[in-house]
C-alpha cells in the first residue's frame, strides 16, 4: 500500500480577469491544465481534459493506459471545437501523475503535455522532470540558443505542443519508482514564471504540510507579480508498503541523462562497482554540488570550443535514449539529474521598468507637442463677430476649438444697424481672418461702406409731389 498527502492551491493571478487552470488532485490521479484560446476557450478547453481524466480513473480500472487517457482528452477537445466555431483554436498544456501497480510494486506515470511541469524534491535537491514544450525550449535543446538568451527571447512563451491543437500529440511518459519522504510538484507556468528553482526548493524543504506549501508557492508568485494563473498542485509520500510479491522480475531502472552527462555517468559507475552498491543509489558516493561543477565545466569548455570555431557549421548533439516521445514512453525509467540551473532564467525587472518608462515619457512629450500646436493655432487666429449689438474682434476660431475658447480683442464703434444687412448673417457666424491687422481692415472697410450708405441717402432729390399739381406738369416743366 503507498500512503499520500497532498495539497491544492490556485489563484487568478493580479493581471488575469479569469482563471483558465483547471486541476484534479484525488488520491490516485493529480493533474494540472492551463488553459490557453481566449477568455472563454482556454477554461473550457483545460476543464474538458480534467473531466476526461476524473472519469478515466473512476471507471474501476486497476491501472488506465495514462497515455491513452491523454490523447482521449485530445480528441474531447478536438470535438468541441468543431461543433463550436467560436472555440476554435482553444487548447490546453497538461502535467498528470498516477499511481498504478506493476511487477509487484508501486510505481508514479507522469506525462505532460506543453509547459506545466513535474518537478520532483527528493534528499533536499530538486529535480525538474519535465521538459518544456516551448519553441523557446527546443532552440536551447538543440544549442541554437544560450541559456542567457533565453531568459529574454520573445518567442520564449510559443507552445509547440498542446492537447486541443492535432489529432496526433506527442505525449511524454514517465515511469518512476517512488520513495518515502519524496515531494512531487504539478505547476502550470503562472509558477514557474515567478518563481525560480532554488525559490521552489526552498519552499519545498520547509518540512510542512502539503496544502500550506502549496499555498506558499502560489502566494511567492502572486508577491513575484502573479501575471498569470498560478496553480499548484504537492503531492508527499508518507509510507510505502510493498505489495504482494509476484513471480515477475522487476524492470531494472535507467538513468535520464543529457549529453553533457554521458562522463559524469561512466565515473559514477566506475565508483558503484568500486563498492559493490546498485548504480541506483550513486548518490552515497558523489554529491549533487560536485556533479553541478563538473557539468558546469564541462559547459564553459563547450563554449570556448564554439568560440574557436565559430565560423564552422556546428554539430547538434542528440542524446539517443530521449530523441522522441515514444522512446520515452518506453525507456524512461527514472529521473533526470538535477538541472544546473534553470532553462529560463526571469529577465531583469529593471529592464522592462525602464522600457515602461521611457515609453510613457515619449507619449507624455507627444501630448505635450500635440497641445502647444493647438494652442498656437488657436491663439494666432482671429475673426470678425458681434458683441452684443457692436461689431468686433476676437482671438480664436469661431465655435472655439477644443478647450480653447475665443476671447474679445478689440469692440469697434460700429453698430449692426450700420451694417449692410447681408453682412450680418456672416457676421453673426463669424468671418475668419489670418491676422489681427486683416481683421481691423475688415471693420474699416464695413465702416466705409456703412458711411457711402449714408451719405447717398442724404444726397437723394425729394420726389414729394405738392398738392394740387400732377407729377405730368413737373416733368414738363423741367424742360
Amino acid at each position: 500500500m503507498i500512503s499520500l498527502s497532498w495539497g491544492v492551491a490556485s489563484d487568478t493571478g493580479r493581471i488575469r480577469k479569469n482563471n483558465q487552470d483547471s486541476y484534479i488532485a484525488d488520491g490516485t490521479v493529480f493533474a494540472v491544465a492551463d488553459g490557453m484560446g481566449g477568455h472563454v476557450g482556454g477554461e473550457i478547453a483545460s476543464k474538458l481534459a480534467i473531466d476526461v481524466f476524473a472519469e478515466a480513473f473512476s471507471e474501476g480500472e486497476d491501472s488506465p493506459n495514462i497515455v491513452e487517457v491523454v490523447r482521449r482528452a485530445n480528441s474531447a477537445i478536438l470535438s468541441r471545437a468543431l461543433k463550436e466555431p467560436k472555440l476554435a483554436g482553444m487548447g490546453t498544456t497538461v502535467c498528470l501523475l498516477s499511481v498504478s501497480e506493476s511487477d509487484s510494486k508501486y510505481q508514479l506515470n507522469l506525462v505532460n503535455v506543453g509547459d506545466s511541469r513535474g518537478y520532483l524534491f527528493r534528499g533536499g535537491e530538486l529535480y525538474q522532470l519535465t521538459d518544456d514544450h516551448t519553441l523557446i525550449s527546443e532552440m536551447l535543446r538543440s544549442g541554437e540558443i544560450t541559456r542567457d538568451q533565453a531568459g529574454s527571447h520573445r518567442a520564449r512563451h510559443i507552445l509547440t505542443r498542446a492537447l486541443g491543437v492535432d489529432p496526433e500529440v506527442e505525449i511524454d511518459h514517465w515511469k518512476i519508482e517512488p520513495k518515502e519522504e519524496d515531494l512531487y510538484l504539478l505547476c502550470s507556468d503562472g509558477l514557474t514564471n515567478e518563481l525560480t528553482d532554488p525559490e521552489i526548493g526552498q519552499i519545498l524543504s520547509s518540512h510542512e504540510p502539503a496544502q500550506n506549501m502549496a499555498q506558499k508557492l502560489v502566494d511567492g508568485a502572486l508577491t513575484n507579480g502573479g501575471s498569470d494563473n498560478v496553480t499548484c498542485i504537492v503531492v508527499q509520500v508518507m509510507n510505502i508498503t510493498p505489495p504482494s510479491q509476484g513471480i515477475g522480475v522487476p524492470e531494472k531502472s535507467r538513468i535520464v541523462e543529457l549529453p553533457s552527462q554521458t562522463k559524469m555517468r561512466e565515473r559514477l559507475q566506475s565508483a558503484t562497482r568500486a563498492v559493490g552498491t546498485e548504480s541506483v543509489e550513486r548518490e552515497n558516493f558523489v554529491t549533487v554540488s560536485q556533479i553541478r561543477k563538473e557539468l558546469e565545466d564541462q559547459a564553459r569548455e563547450q563554449r570556448a570550443r564554439d568560440n574557436a570555431n565559430r565560423y564552422a557549421s556546428a554539430a547538434v548533439r542528440v542524446n539517443p535514449v530521449i530523441t522522441s516521445a515514444t522512446s520515452r514512453s518506453t525507456e524512461l525509467t527514472a529521473i533526470p539529474m538535477p538541472l544546473p540551473r534553470r532553462a529560463t532564467a526571469r529577465r531583469a525587472r529593471f529592464g522592462s521598468f525602464l522600457r515602461s518608462l521611457i515609453f510613457l515619457l515619449i507619449l507624455a512629450i507627444v501630448i505635450a507637442i500635440g497641445v502647444s500646436a493647438v494652442g498656437i493655432y488657436a491663439n494666432h487666429s482671429y475673426f470678425v463677430g458681434i458683441d452684443n449689438s457692436n461689431v468686433a474682434i476676437y482671438r480664436g476660431r469661431p465655435g472655439g476649438l477644443l478647450w480653447y475658447n475665443p476671447t474679445l480683442v478689440e469692440k469697434s464703434k460700429l453698430s449692426t444697424g450700420q451694417v449692410a444687412p447681408y453682412h450680418l448673417s456672416d457676421l453673426q457666424k463669424g468671418i475668419p481672418e489670418p491676422s489681427l491687422s486683416a481683421a481691423m481692415g475688415l471693420i474699416n472697410r464695413l465702416t466705409s461702406e456703412s458711411n457711402q450708405i449714408s451719405s447717398t441717402t442724404a444726397s437723394a432729390p425729394s420726389t414729394t409731389v405738392p398738392n394740387g399739381v400732377t407729377p405730368t406738369t413737373l416733368a414738363g416743366g423741367s424742360g
